[in-house]
């Protein structure tokens, strides 16, 4: 069970030096200076998630679906970060919904649920979702790890690239967890292959990032303690828009931060 919550987590999440091709007029240079400048920004996410695998105990197929939508505002130069994250999933004729708030306070995160504050540890891939500037970080390492070529929309410029789920995963810091949930040896009880899987990035015509799509479709193999493996598939769809970029934020520590349990009570 705790395989299986590991890996609805996952899915959250999923959730590498090149060049820009074309002749567009945005260079490289360009794109990564209006990156640089980002300061502050208010982010919208939307997300969707289907799995299924065969029950190795039951022989049963077992699916889950889920969707999420996920809001909130960074500031870059003061480390803070506040938002809201909701959750809804469907699995085995159960229906479950989390709203859960958060809040980043340099490398401090915290998550409530029910009306608490957690504080979410490092090795925990929620971590991760707490960072909206993270995926403005990511744009950066495709341009300096992919052959990236920009096409010129009515509306700005865009490019499209093929990514695997761990260069996704890598790129973006998310990978530490996975030590955790399977221990130093994951090769050993699991192995992860990408479909497909691309990225798709919107730029105004200053380079700005407002919109990034992900896409993977992979099949995660598992090693179960007996020795035989069980196939899991999993889809993720992720959209993420960026507005109000370099707009003026006030984030305030909410009331009872200080009071933070640990996360991993409610998880596990």
């Amino acid at each position: 069970m705790k395989r299986l919550a590991a890996l609805m987590l996952m899915a959250v999440v999923v959730l590498a030096s090149g060049c820009i091709g074309g002749n567009t007029g945005l260079t490289e240079k360009k794109v990564l200076n209006a990156i640089q400048n980002i300061e502050t920004a208010r982010y919208s996410q939307n997300f969707s998630m289907s799995m299924h695998f065969i029950d190795p105990d039951t022989n049963k197929t077992v699916n889950l679906t889920m969707m999420g939508h996920e809001k909130g505002i960074f500031n870059k130069t003061s480390h803070l970060e506040i938002g809201n994250m909701t959750i809804k999933a469907h699995t085995m004729g159960m229906n479950m919904t989390m709203n859960w708030p958060y809040f980043r306070n340099g490398s401090k995160v915290y998550f409530k649920v029910d009306g608490k504050w957690y504080y979410v540890s490092p090795q925990d891939n929620l971590y991760t979702q707490a960072n909206g500037s993270l995926n403005i970080n990511y744009i950066k390492t495709l341009l300096n790890e992919k052959n990236v070529t920009i096409k010129k929309l009515s509306d700005g410029y865009a490019f499209r690239v093929n990514v695997t789920f761990w260069e996704y995963v890598n790129a973006t810091n998310q990978s530490s967890y996975l030590s955790k949930v399977w221990g130093k040896n994951s090769s050993d009880v699991m192995n992860i292959t990408t479909k497909s899987g691309w990225v798709e990035v919107h730029l105004r015509n200053d380079g700005t990032p407002t919109f990034i799509e992900t896409f993977m479709d992979i099949v995660i193999t598992v090693k179960g303690y007996d020795g035989k493996t069980t196939n899991i598939y999993l889809t993720v769809h992720n959209r993420v828009a960026f507005s109000d970029i370099n707009e003026h934020f006030t984030i305030k520590a909410p009331k009872g931060i200080e009071k933070a349990g640990n996360f991993e009570d409610v998880v596990w």
